[in-house]
């Protein structure tokens, strides 16, 4: 209170006594401060110090002034050094006032080479934290300060243990114990004990940690020491926690805590949650670790502890991966690594890259996981940190094993054990051998990977690492079941199963009742293996739940883990006489994510779930379609699944087992579902001679991708008939009686999104397109979704034409890119603009911005453009292009899937005039491209090429398509006739008339009461 007085009164201090006196005030205040882990406030307290100091610094002697100088900047380098703040720029400050103050004084230099050598170091600037280091010992050993020379061995031995040179470490460690023995200084020598104890359990000597921490305790409670009796009962229960001892490990670390509770150093309390919380999650408690992690991060953010805090959104961040909520753990990752990046930690900085590497890893996102392992990699090689590089080879080993690369997974492999050698890191010793039993289980020596599975599986239980266990329980069962030893294997996925459910570990729960589906289906227990795939897919849902609406990791999540239960379960339903059942199951893998996507634009709830009360749902479908027939596909390996589905609610199922012939290049015979993912995949893929490129492709590289340039360019070669004539022999055939509507719906498998449907003949070489019109849905559910939006959803008028946008020279993939003039795509915008009387957006005038202002309340949005249906991007002009030196990046002009999918898009139809708009990324979650962006984002329907037409052809095709429109036509009619017309008018090449298709509703207008608008 006096202190505080005093400062508000500062300016009117007139006597030396008042100023020492409201200094020495404030020195204790900010003491207690910083003891009570309030050290930011401590810190405006020194300030205040330094200022009344500066003040009076005149009429003060030298050497009183210098002395209270001294005092005030060493409990700031403490500060500073507590909450971990190495990355202020005030530090250089501090020294600079401090040499002014103690010049040619060695003893007093020491302070800020010891603040330097700690920034250094957890900066990753080990060499220099080591010259300091050297620096400071020369300095104390040259004035024969023995206790400074101890703290300086001491420092260099924890520099030395931290670049795991544990010999080093040992060393120096030694020489400061001898030191403060020598000297008697029982504190330093509870401190070197404490430290050497430390180094042992780093090296897996527990027994000497063990000898070494009781010295150092023991010492501790003589001396008094609360704050160091706390440490060490912290260090105790991390030793109990690497020895499995987690009855001792959560006594000692609650001793610890009760301590700093008791002496209210804020800071400890703060680490010894922390160490609850992650020893709670050792033992599978998640609730209880989420709840000490959530109290360190609280305490921390009070006390402005940034490098703590960092770490506390990490150590949550780990935990919301091990509970399947990845969406969760990627948020608290990427805050831990901003701060770390702020605060300049550079080791904490290489242990998020790598735990967002394994985050994204999980999720099947593998080049986001490279380029993050890589970025951990670097760090860890750079600063000397052999732990954490062992720790990514081991990463990068389970990358490749992932992506079916062995050899380079083995060599990664062979760098984890060479670098862990002598660590005495058992953890990562049993991660090595797991990673060896896979490589083992790729090359079929399944004994072999018995050995290293049980090898992991004992270090695991050894030290007590439960979700360890989990893993190995699962590697141990896959193994026996690859050999044979169905009993054996069954004992080990179902102790997976209760401990994973024991402690809450949702993916390995998820993963042993799939391998429990497989190994019952194999011992021909049917109903038991449908029981499991039941519980399996709940689980998924569960997992799925908590990625609420990150589109992108729902695709992944389904991609790397979901695929497999779906698809067998449905095979296993349909062969087991229960075609409906399986059709259900089917719908809950098709098109999950956008369905969740369109249900929140519609402000809906999901229609569907693993809940088989919601099944019944997809039949009110039906219903609301008339003269129509659904053609539901599931595509396997060896065959294919068809459900025609009426009007009248009759589902008519059969299936078709299908051998094709040996590939003419590979001489190997296709899988029937990779066969249709390459049947198409190159077609048309470069344009014709007459043919704007509307893509964004570079088709110089994608022309060496592919053997044969002409190839491509030539629409109707053999091949591609022949490819034609299949599909249709393969899927339309067997049940070409039962498509007899003046529609069909289809719901195509992910693997045929891109056959031309249109295009296929029968053997008399009439085209289904001829009789019928074709519709794409990419499922029930999404359809179900649009016919149920609300009445006043979308809008009933005004358009958005754009073409030809001015895009110029860009920067593009990272190079400089001349995005050339459309000029077709310019009188394309122009003739519809001129048929609908609005006045369309060309050249300049198609920025993102103009384009933004109106997408999202028009009912007609035609896009004629350069655009990439793999990335999802449409090029539109910059706004400004001259202010944007050198270049326009891409966000300057480019309008992305995920720009698309933060509009509320009102849109019943959406024309996407560009090369290739209706292809993407085959998924399992079906084509992610264009075309899915705006169906997310709540357009009604879609119309897209699936390849690029010659000019005069598409200038036909969409003046035909829009009269037909504009006469009140539905759009799928309008397709209908537009190619019929195309056909019986000198366009009769399949590549020229077929390209374009319609997914999800069918949509009219009536343009009659259409005001005509001004241009956006």
């Amino acid at each position: 209170l006096v202190f505080f007085q005093l400062r508000r009164n500062r300016v009117k201090m007139d006597s030396i006594e008042e100023a020492l006196s409201a200094i020495c005030i404030g020195l204790v205040v900010a003491a207690f401060l910083c003891k009570t882990g309030r050290v930011l406030q401590a810190n405006e307290v020194f300030k205040e110090c330094f200022i009344i100091l500066h003040s009076q610094v005149l009429a003060i002697d030298g050497s009183l002034a210098n002395t209270m100088f001294r005092a005030i900047y060493m409990k700031i380098i403490l500060a500073c050094v507590y909450i971990k703040d190495y990355a202020i720029h005030g530090g250089l400050e501090i020294l600079r006032i401090s040499s002014q103050h103690h010049e040619n004084d060695r003893k007093h230099t020491r302070p800020g080479t010891m603040l330097w050598r700690t920034t250094l170091q957890s900066l990753g600037q080990y060499d220099k934290a080591r010259e300091y280091l050297e620096k400071a010992l020369a300095i104390d050993t040259g004035i024969g300060n023995r206790d400074g020379e101890a703290t300086s061995y001491g420092n260099l031995g924890t520099l030395f243990h931290s670049l795991g040179q544990y010999d080093k470490a040992r060393e120096y460690q030694e020489k400061a114990l001898a030191i403060t023995i020598e000297i008697g200084d029982r504190d330093g020598e509870a401190t070197s004990y404490g430290n050497l104890g430390t180094l042992f359990q780093s090296l897996g000597h527990y027994d000497k940690a063990r000898e070494y921490q009781e010295k150092a305790l023991a010492i501790k409670i003589e001396i008094g020491d609360r704050d160091g009796e706390a440490a060490n009962y912290g260090n105790f229960g991390t030793l109990f926690r690497s020895l499995g001892h987690y009855d001792k490990a959560r006594e000692y670390q609650e001793k610890a805590l009760a301590i700093r509770i008791e002496i209210g150093d804020r800071g400890g309390v703060a680490k010894s949650y922390g160490n609850l919380g992650t020893l709670f999650q050792s033992l599978g408690h998640y609730d209880k670790a989420r709840e000490y992690q959530e109290k360190a991060l609280a305490i921390r953010i009070e006390i402005g502890n940034r490098d703590g805090e960092a770490t506390s959104h990490e150590n949550l961040g780990t935990l919301f991966q091990s509970l399947g909520n990845f969406q969760k753990a990627r948020e608290c990752q990427e805050k831990a690594l901003a701060i770390k990046i702020e605060v300049g930690n550079r080791d904490g900085e290489a242990k998020c890259y790598g735990n967002l590497g394994a985050l994204f890893l999980c999720l099947g996102q593998y080049s986001e996981a490279e380029e993050c392992m890589e970025k951990a990699l670097r760090i860890q090689k750079k600063i000397g940190d052999k732990r954490g590089e062992a720790s990514n080879y081991g990463n990068l080993t389970c990358l490749f094993l992932s992506l079916g690369k062995y050899a380079k997974a083995d060599d990664y492999l062979k760098k984890a054990i060479a670098v862990r050698e002598g660590m005495g890191d058992r953890s990562g010793e049993a991660v090595d051998y797991r990673h060896l039993g896979k490589i083992s289980c790729t090359r079929g020596e399944y004994d072999k990977a018995q050995e290293y599975y049980e090898k992991a599986l004992t270090i695991h239980m050894e030290i007590g690492e439960r979700e360890g266990v989990v893993v190995n329980y699962i590697d141990l069962g896959s193994c026996f079941t690859s050999l044979g030893k169905n009993d054996i294997a069954e004992e080990y996925f179902k102790q997976a199963l209760l401990l994973s459910r024991d402690i809450g570990q949702h993916l390995h729960e998820f993963y042993s009742l799939c391998y429990l589906s497989v190994l019952k289906v194999l011992q021909c227990h049917l109903e038991e293996a449908s029981s499991y795939l039941f519980q399996g897919i709940q689980k998924f849902d569960t997992l799925r739940g908590f990625l609420k609406e990150n589109d992108q990791f729902q695709i992944s999540l389904l991609e790397t883990h979901g695929t497999f239960p779906y698809m067998f379960f449905s095979r296993l339903l349909s062969s087991t006489g229960k075609p409906q059942d399986a059709l259900y199951v089917e719908e809950l893998r098709r098109a999950r994510g956008l369905a969740n996507l369109m249900a929140a634009r519609y402000s809906v709830q999901e229609q569907i779930s693993s809940d088989p009360q919601s099944w019944c749902g997809i039949q009110g479908i039906i219903t609301k379609e008339a003269d129509c027939a659904y053609l539901y596909i599931s595509v396997g390996q060896n065959g294919v699944r068809f459900w025609i589905i009426k009007a009248t609610g009759a589902i008519h199922f059969s299936e078709e087992e299908v051998s094709l012939d040996k590939n003419k290049v590979t001489g190997i015979v296709p899988e029937l579902d990779e066969y249709f993912k390459e049947a198409f995949r190159t077609h048309a893929i470069l344009p014709e001679q007459n043919c704007e490129d509307r893509s964004l492709d570079d088709t110089e590289m994608m022309s060496l991708h592919y053997d044969n340039r002409s190839v491509l360019r030539d629409y109707d070669t053999e091949d591609f008939k022949t490819s034609l004539d299949l599909c249709y022999k393969i899927i339309i055939a067997p049940v070409a009686s039962l498509l007899n509507k003046p529609e069909i719906i289809i719901v195509p498998d992910s693997c045929v999104y891109q056959v031309p449907f249109a295009a296929l003949a029968d053997e008399r070489g009439k085209y289904l397109s001829e009789t019928c019109r074709i519709r794409l849905v990419p499922s029930l559910t999404t359809l179900k979704l649009v016919q149920d939006s609300p009445p006043d959803y979308h809008s009933e008028t005004r358009a958005l034409i754009v073409g030809d946008p001015v895009v110029g020279k860009v920067i593009y993939k990272g190079r400089c890119r001349n995005m050339t003039p459309l000029p077709c795509a310019r009188k394309e915008a122009e003739m519809i603009g001129g048929l609908l009387g609005v006045t369309p957006l060309i050249g300049v005038s198609a920025t993102k911005h103009s384009v933004f202002q109106a997408i999202n309340s028009v009912s007609l949005i035609h896009i004629a453009a350069h655009g990439d249906a793999e990335r999802g991007e449409i090029a539109l002009s910059p706004e400004h292009p001259t202010l944007l030196p050198p270049f326009p990046r891409e966000e300057d002009y480019l309008l992305t899937m995920e720009d698309i999918s933060k509009t509320r898009l009102r849109a019943k139809l959406v024309v996407l005039s560009c090369c290739h708009s209706a292809r993407g990324q085959i998924r399992t979650e079906g084509v992610i491209g264009l075309a899915r962006a705006f169906l997310g984002s709540g357009a009604r329907s879609v119309l897209a090429a699936r390849w690029a037409l010659v000019d005069t052809a598409t200038e036909q095709f969409m003046t035909c398509f829009y009269k037909h429109l504009f006469r009140g036509e539905s759009a799928s009619e309008s397709l209908h006739k537009a190619r019929n017309w195309m056909r019986n008018n000198g366009f009769d090449k399949v590549s020229q008339w077929a390209p374009f298709m319609i997914m999800s509703d069918n949509v009219t207008f009536d343009f009659g009461n259409w005001l005509v608008p001004s241009a956006p």
